[in-house]
């Protein structure tokens, strides 16, 4: 959330001065609903391209696996995680807890969280595996911090929407 408080760029200059169309976030998207739930499908589905998946805070896996610890959009947020890394162009996994599973995976651990390529301290693995990589050929784009800085967020998503 620390991203709405970007200065440079802002989150309005993501869109006006950069050209980058920002599909959904939980305190900005239009839609609701059926309506979100019907942009996620397509977006998983690769029916909506998906040039950037940012992904904050840290995959549930608890209980046995199943991620219904964590459900969003009628979906344990797992599954949603999985299918839109696996149709998105670059991943970008946004603070600590993305990164390598912060907080919530430390010992003991009972909601099984882990970052998307780190996970609860073992090194590399987490929940898209060491090997991951995205559509455009690069692995998982960690931004750390709790909460990770605005101006690094928003920095770094023009850097990648413009190929740099």
């Amino acid at each position: 959330m620390s991203f709405l408080n970007a200065e440079s760029p802002s989150v309005c200059d993501l869109v006006t001065d950069f050209g980058i169309d920002l599909i959904w976030h939980p305190s900005l998207g239009m839609e609701l609903g059926d309506q979100a739930k019907a942009l996620f499908r397509a977006c998983a589905s690769g029916e909506k391209p998906l040039d950037i998946f940012v992904f904050e805070g840290s995959v549930i896996q608890a209980p046995n696996k199943t991620g219904r610890f964590d459900v969003f959009a009628d979906r344990p947020m797992q599954d949603w995680v999985r299918e839109l890394a696996a149709q998105a162009g670059i991943v970008v996994a946004i603070g600590d807890c993305a990164a390598w599973g912060g907080i919530p995976a430390t010992p003991p651990n009972p909601s099984d969280s882990t970052g998307l390529v780190y996970g609860r301290g073992k090194g590399p693995g987490g929940f898209l595996g060491s090997e991951f990589r995205s559509k455009s050929g690069l692995p998982v784009i960690n931004i750390p911090g709790c909460p990770a800085h605005p101006d690094w967020v928003t920095q770094i998503l023009v850097a990648v929407a413009s190929g740099r």
